[in-house]
């Protein structure tokens, strides 16, 4: 008796936690739609980026630009590798 007990225990709580998911679910689903209706005024749209030092753009920059040298030379050696040639 005891392990039958214990086993529609489970099988209860099982169900109790289905159903509570599948509320979660549905009202997630209903309310999605519930957020803000405008997307701010201005040129960005209520975003003001912030100001980045000249420093910071130009170590950027060049390490962008190495990322592609070395993007192109990896390309060069191993391209036809790569696609199968």
């Amino acid at each position: 008796h005891e392990k039958v007990g214990e086993a529609v225990r489970c099988v209860m709580l099982g169900a109790a936690r289905a159903t509570r998911v599948a509320h979660v679910l549905r009202t997630t689903q209903r309310h999605a739609s519930h957020g803000p209706k405008t997307y701010g005024k201005g040129e960005f749209r209520g975003f003001t980026p912030p100001h980045v030092p000249m420093w910071q753009k130009r170590v950027g920059e060049g390490f962008a630009t190495a990322a592609w040298l070395w993007f192109f030379w990896r390309c060069y050696h191993d391209g036809g590798h790569l696609v199968g040639m």
